[in-house]
Order: C-alpha cells, then sequence, then structure tokens
C-alpha cells in the first residue's frame, strides 16, 4: 500500500542495538584483559613474570625482555645484537599485539601486514578497519563521525549498517620506532605518511574517485606515476610508548597536533591511525584494498628544538627532502600475510572469519547487532518518506 509505514518502536530497536553494541564491548573488553595479564617471559631462559619481579625490555628495540642482568647480556652476544639492529621485531606491546591469540581464536589481534627500515628508523603496519572488513563509509570512525550525544541520522544508520552502502576509507594502524644508533631524536610526521598502488592497483584504485577530489603523483621515475596517498582523510595518535593516547589528553611528545607530528627518542615508539581513500566500484573490502598497495611511507626528519612553536611540521617537510634530510622509512606490504589473514573471509565468508579472528561469541553478537541496526534503518526511512522526525 503507498505511504505504508510499519508499525516500529524506534525506541525499542535504539535500545535493542545500544545493548547490542555495549556486549560486543564487553566481550572484547574481557578477552583483551586476558592479553593485559597475560606474563612476560624472559627471552633467554624463559622465567615469568611476576608483581614482584617484572622484567626489564631492551632499552633499544624493547621487543625482548629479561629477568637479569647476565640474560640480557648472554642472550645479546649469542642472538639478539643482530635481531636488534634488524628491526626484526616490533616493540613488545599489548596494544600492537602481533604475537598473543584471544581465547577462542586462531589469530592474534594485529597482524603485521607491512614493514620496513630506514637510518634507524622502523614502522610495522596493520589494519585498523572494522571486523567486517569492509571500508568505513565515513572517515574518523563512527563514534567521531555521529557525535557522542548527537541524534542519530539517517546516513550515520546506513554508515553503521554492513552492507547497506559501499564504504570509501582504508584505515591502518602504523607502528614507528626510533631505534637510531647515534641516538638523534626524531620527529614522525603522521599526516605526512602516505600509501603507494601498485601499477595495476592505480587505474583500479581512481576508479572510485569522487568529482573534484585531489589525486595526487609521484613524480619519481622508479613509482612510474602511481597513486600517492589515494586521498588521505585523516591521521591520529592512539599510543605512545604502549599507554593509549585518549581523546582530548594531552602527550608532551605530540609537538603539532595539527600534523599529527610526535617527537621520539632512541628506544620510543607512536601508534598512529591513518586513513586513505581507496574504494571504488570493485573495492568495497579491506582485503581488496590492500592487494592494491605496494608499501606505505612514513616520513621522519631531525629533531630541532629551535623551530617555531607556529611552525608546520608539514610544511617543513618539502624543504628537507630537498635537502636530503627526510628519512623515509617504506614499510612494504607482504602479500603472502594479507593472503593469510582474509584466507578464511574470501573462502569461508564472513562469520567464519569474525569466529577464526575475534572468536565465537563476538561473530554471534556482531550477527545480532547487523540485524538490529538494519531494522532500525528500515523504520528510520520509513519515517523520512512520510516526514517524520527521528
Amino acid at each position: 500500500m503507498p505511504g505504508y509505514v510499519p508499525k516500529v518502536d524506534t525506541d525499542r530497536l535504539m535500545a535493542s542495538s545500544m545493548a547490542g553494541i555495549a556486549a560486543i564491548r564487553a566481550g572484547l573488553d574481557e578477552k583483551r584483559a586476558f592479553v593485559k595479564e597475560a606474563k612476560f617471559f624472559c627471552d633467554r631462559c624463559k622465567k615469568q613474570e611476576t608483581s614482584t619481579s617484572p622484567l626489564q625490555a631492551c632499552s633499544r628495540c624493547r621487543s625482548v625482555r629479561y629477568c637479569s642482568r647476565e640474560c640480557q647480556v648472554a642472550h645479546y652476544k649469542t642472538t639478539h645484537k643482530k635481531s636488534c639492529a634488524n628491526f626484526e621485531e616490533p616493540p613488545l606491546c599489548r596494544a600492537f599485539n602481533h604475537k598473543v591469540p584471544l581465547p577462542g581464536c586462531s589469530y592474534p589481534e594485529m597482524p603485521i601486514l607491512a614493514q620496513g627500515v630506514s637510518e634507524g628508523m622502523g614502522a610495522w603496519v596493520s589494519t585498523g578497519g572494522s571486523i567486517d572488513c569492509r571500508l568505513a563509509v565515513l572517515p574518523g570512525g563512527i563514534k567521531s563521525n555521529t557525535g557522542k550525544d548527537q541524534p542519530m541520522s539517517v546516513a550515520h544508520a546506513l554508515a553503521m549498517t554492513p552492507g547497506m552502502v559501499d564504504g570509501k576509507y582504508l584505515s591502518l594502524t602504523i607502528l614507528v620506532q626510533n631505534r637510531s644508533p647515534k641516538a638523534k631524536p626524531m620527529i614522525v610526521v603522521g599526516l605526512g605518511i602516505v600509501a603507494v598502488t601498485t601499477p595495476r592497483g592505480t587505474p583500479i584504485i581512481l576508479e572510485g574517485k569522487d568529482p573534484g577530489e585531489p589525486s595526487r603523483f609521484l613524480d619519481y621515475p622508479h613509482l612510474n606515476g602511481r597513486v600517492l596517498g589515494l586521498a588521505k582523510a585523516s591521521a591520529k595518535l592512539t599510543h605512545f610508548n604502549g599507554k593509549a593516547i585518549k581523546d582530548g589528553e594531552t602527550c608532551p611528545a605530540l609537538k603539532d597536533p595539527k600534523t599529527c607530528a610526535v617527537l621520539l627518542n632512541v628506544g620510543e615508539y607512536a601508534m598512529f591511525t591513518v586513513e586513505f581513500r581507496a574504494g571504488g566500484p570493485n573495492i568495497t573490502h579491506d582485503f581488496q584494498a590492500f592487494e592494491l598497495l605496494e608499501h606505505v611511507i612514513v616520513p621522519a626528519i631531525a629533531y630541532d628544538p629551535n623551530i617555531s612553536p607556529n611552525k608546520s611540521y608539514a610544511e617543513l617537510l618539502p624543504a628537507a627532502a630537498d635537502r636530503d634530510e627526510v628519512c623515509e622509512v617504506r614499510a612494504k606490504f607482504d602479500q603472502r600475510a594479507v593472503e593469510a589473514w582474509y584466507r578464511d573471509y574470501k573462502t569461508k565468508g564472513e562469520t567464519a572469519y569474525v569466529t577464526s579472528h575475534y572468536g565465537e561469541a563476538r561473530a554471534k553478537m556482531v550477527g545480532m547487532g547487523n540485524e538490529a541496526l538494519a531494522e532500525m534503518l528500515k523504520a528510520m526511512m520509513g519515517m523520512v518518506q512520510t516526514g517524520s522526525s527521528i
């Protein structure tokens, strides 16, 4: 019947949806608590740390831990000297858990999909997107787009309902560490981080280009004019030396919030979430975008305490590049690692993927949440058609 709107209790649906989201978060918090409480072991003698006898990390790489000076010296001479200098492992950090699978899961939370080293700086790249592998519809994540106390809109409901609208934004988690042998403090410019596509990927990425959307190309001969940056949407510092940086919280190492420029002394490391516009007619999921990327470039410059606080570090990059003073860490994607991480999704489907990577309970909760959001969207669309307010 034309104009018919089903009678739906939107308050009940909203409450149900929020309860489902809360349950998902609670389940994830419980799993992460396991990782947080998991004890480290001495990398030489395998002695487990205790609350009264914590292990000490290597001050340069922080990727190994020891119970005593004796173990540290012995392990360094036989094994760690080479691995520390070669950046074989990222810092041992619970926020960048690339080793320990959560309970009931077959994979750790943060797969290393790309890594690179240059002039004493190292970078490791992992996925930062949704657990359903779909590209985000809105940049900055759902929370920052909806607003904590703002009413739900149809656009936000579309963005939150998987499969309703194809996403465009690929989110990466990037850990960067300074292991400079000269003990040189470095500034990493978050907004300077870019992604470079493969030659095959450039035209596919550009198919999703919106009218008026800027596109940048590298003019370096060895890169053959491939897409640079994929129209970057945002960059954010999320952790410093393993500690989470909450919204509104100040971090002394963040020297320029506008460009997300972070000071790293030797041994220090930072985690960034960086987004790129990568979606298009043939790219709707994370793994489709990853398959078209060749590497990520993370720029860093030597820290100068005499630089004016009003000077943007992003503005300093071009001049520093002309003087050949920019350290560019090129983290090359390992397509075998990408294939291994997303194999369950591509061969068995979304439910199997979420189950193996995040647990059976969370897969069920995600399914329930998707159903509730879809029903809520249906009701909201009906109200819009009749001119009702939401």
